[in-house]
């Protein structure tokens, strides 16, 4: 009897997990897993495709620099920059039919560099010596990419 008595303190005094509890965890944790799986989802459907979004801010960032381009030639300068009626919107842009392009010219003083402008009607020669170009490239997968930046004439 002595030896099965010892038995028996042993098993009452072993700790561990039950199987229940082992269950219990695993679905605990599951739960869990999924509410962060959730969250990474949304956040890589909101991230879009990676090259659209590259493409699209290259196809912004070259428009920019025909602007500046046409500000700094001679022949042309700040009068034809600042007039909207030279950058018509492209839809679609030529050689990427799924990609849209307009641009967005504002006079703006110094008070309102950040702040929107009215736009120029033709030109912002003689309102002002400041004119903000904003250049919107849409694509259906991620949006719009914009490019901004600030025309002087000096």
């Amino acid at each position: 009897m002595i030896k099965g008595d010892f038995q028996m303190n042993i098993i009452k005094n072993q700790k561990g997990f039950s199987l229940i509890e082992a269950i219990i965890v695993i679905i605990v944790i599951s739960i869990g897993a999924i509410g962060v799986l959730t969250v990474f989802i949304t956040g890589m459907k909101g991230a879009g495709n990676p090259l659209v979004t590259i493409q699209a801010v290259e196809l912004a960032q070259e428009k920019l620099d025909i602007v500046i381009g046409d500000r700094q030639n001679t022949a042309r300068g700040y009068t034809y920059a600042t007039n909207p009626a030279n950058y018509s919107a492209e839809s679609p842009v030529s050689g990427f039919a799924s990609f849209n392009r307009s641009v967005a010219i504002a006079c703006v003083t110094t008070a309102d560099f950040n702040a929107a402008g009215s736009a120029p009607a033709p030109s912002c020669v003689g309102v002002t010596n400041y004119a903000r170009v904003t250049v919107t490239v849409t694509h259906a997968a991620i949006g719009s990419a914009t490019a901004v930046t600030l025309l002087t004439n000096y």
